[in-house]
């Protein structure tokens, strides 16, 4: 745990790892709140994470590294890319990652680059390669 705000991150800072099991509970509760209804995610058995389960990865991560939050002004998630190398089954425990690649200004605002991955945590098996860019000190016009 790194014990701070998400705008106190700087290039170099090494997020986790922390480790959890990918249970079908969460498969299933993931897969109706993105309403996607096939059996392979909401069925009973052999189920498979959607690809985009990673944003619940992402959330663990940042919520253990930076248990403050995002810092003093509100933080606005603008894109990410996200590479999935592998099918997620139930049951998996994995191990999520991550680090401060990129810090840089635009427009006079703060933008922060984090890579993650989601590695098999006995195998290391490579899942899912995220790369997240968000604007630090996003204002909403009042």
């Amino acid at each position: 745990m790194l014990g701070r705000w998400m705008s106190d991150l700087e290039v170099g800072d090494v997020l986790g790892p922390i480790d959890h099991r990918v249970s079908p509970f969460l498969i299933r509760e993931y897969a109706h709140a993105v309403e996607v209804s096939t059996e392979r995610h909401q069925g009973t058995d052999g189920l498979l994470a959607p690809p985009t389960i990673v944003h619940t990865d992402k959330k663990r991560l940042m919520e253990y590294a930076c248990p403050q939050g995002a810092g003093p002004q509100a933080r606005l998630h603008l894109v990410y890319d996200a590479k999935y190398h592998e099918m997620l089954p139930a049951g998996t425990d994995v191990s999520i990652s991550g680090e401060v690649t990129e810090r840089f200004e635009r427009k006079g605002r703060e933008h922060v680059v984090i890579t993650f991955e989601v590695r098999d945590k006995s195998t290391g098996l490579l899942y899912t390669a995220y790369k997240d860019t968000s604007l630090l000190n996003y204002r909403a016009n009042s």
